[in-house]
């Protein structure tokens, strides 16, 4: 796919006209193209930041980091198209010099309108979403936990178990354990935790068997002990199960429509129905290992420390990480008691840092949303319509 100069790319986004608000975690997804584009030049159209500039400088410095450590003869996709590791090295590099340099956000604008061609990332047309990617948030949960059963900690999380296995086959991970009669697909989310297959493998015990399905979906978090310490924990393996929806689960049948199957509908519902919970949970065989992690950071797949707002979870068969993008959509804002107060545009630059099971196809783009109240409520919100351009130096 040809690039697409800054100058002719179309000033403005139209809003989401309806607030269909469905939780990442648990909502099944339709794979859109970004948003194309109309060829037609607008004279006004810039480039602006709308956050801050200290996390643009220290995300792309991140990027940058990152890109370094990788193989030189490395290539990515990049629009249906193969692009060398020194393309995008020159890409960072230079918008590093640029953003971090220039004062005037005019003149940044200006500046990657006249040296670098945008990228639109587009998957196969959708006969109703042909012109939208589809943004979701993510966060980082903090969950009460203990490093031995009892009491009300009763729900372990474990580390990668001795018999988890993993190997190549072509350009696929396979996943499996070692059996007395050879390799055999992981246990599921089901036997590991209801048939104690894995005693002896914990590593932390939760409170609730929800916020730790919310952890193992969101894949790092803070654990916080009886003596109020915090401990972050990370992705360490899967079982290498597919991640299967709950939320479409429950849509399908009939147990919460679509308006109300967000993430704090679907957490109401598994707590108003107890009986129902473990079938609900168990219908998404992949479960999640974890392993302590070495700071507070959270990092992305890459191994990049992540920057809220400004780090987003890609599918990198479609989208290289590394590179730099900018993205429009919107935001939810809410008052103090946590009541939704409306939607904020956003406009800014991102990067593609993160990974994960459910992003999937060059039309899904899940912003990181940092750590808190306010992070896990947008995320539990947040299914927006957006458009996203990759930037790649002239």
């Amino acid at each position: 796919m040809a690039g697409i100069s800054l100058k002719s790319l179309a000033t403005s986004l139209n809003p989401v006209c309806c607030c269909l608000c469905l939780a990442l975690i648990l909502i099944p997804y339709r794979v859109a193209a970004l948003i194309t584009v109309s060829g037609e030049a607008e004279a006004d159209f810039t480039l602006v930041d709308d956050a801050d500039r200290q996390s643009l400088v220290t995300a792309a410095r991140h990027q940058i980091q990152y890109l370094r450590q990788l193989p030189d003869n490395r290539q990515l996709n990049l629009a249906n198209r193969t692009i060398t590791l020194d393309q995008l090295r020159a890409t960072m590099e230079s918008f590093f010099t640029i953003v971090s340099r220039e004062q005037s956000l005019n003149r940044i604008s200006e500046r990657l309108r006249n040296e670098f061609v945008l990228f639109p990332v587009t998957s196969p047309a959708d006969s109703e979403n042909d012109r939208k990617v589809l943004v979701t948030g993510y966060f980082e949960p903090v969950l009460e936990g203990s490093l031995s059963p009892g009491g009300l900690y009763t729900y372990p999380l474990f580390k990668p178990p001795s018999d988890l296995v993993s190997w190549k086959s072509g350009d696929r991970t396979m996943v499996g354990r070692r059996g007395k009669s050879g390799l055999a697909p992981y246990w599921t989310r089901r036997e590991i935790e209801r048939e104690s297959r894995l005693a002896g493998h914990e590593l932390i015990y939760l409170q609730d068997p929800v916020e730790a399905f919310v952890l193992q979906v969101q894949g790092s978090g803070k654990v916080r002990l009886p003596d109020g310490s915090l401990r972050p924990v990370r992705f360490a393996a899967s079982n290498g199960h597919p991640y299967r929806s709950i939320g479409k689960l429950l849509v399908e049948e009939g147990r919460l429509t679509l308006e109300e199957a967000t993430l704090p509908g679907i957490e109401k519902y598994l707590r108003d129905h107890p009986e129902d919970m473990w079938r609900v949970l168990h219908a998404n065989p992949r479960y999640i290992f974890f392993d302590w992690g070495k700071d507070g950071a959270v990092r992305g797949s890459t191994g990049t420390v992540l920057t809220p707002g400004r780090s987003i979870a890609v599918d990198p068969s479609a989208v290289p990480l590394g590179s730099v993008a900018f993205m429009m959509t919107r935001t939810p804002t809410f008052d103090e008691a946590g009541r939704l107060t409306g939607w904020q545009p956003l406009r800014r630059f991102v990067f593609p840092q993160d990974s994960g099971a459910a992003i999937k196809g060059p039309g899904r783009i899940d912003l990181f949303l940092g750590s808190g109240r306010e992070a896990r409520l947008a995320a539990g919100l947040m299914r927006e319509d957006g458009a996203c351009y990759i930037l790649l130096k002239k």
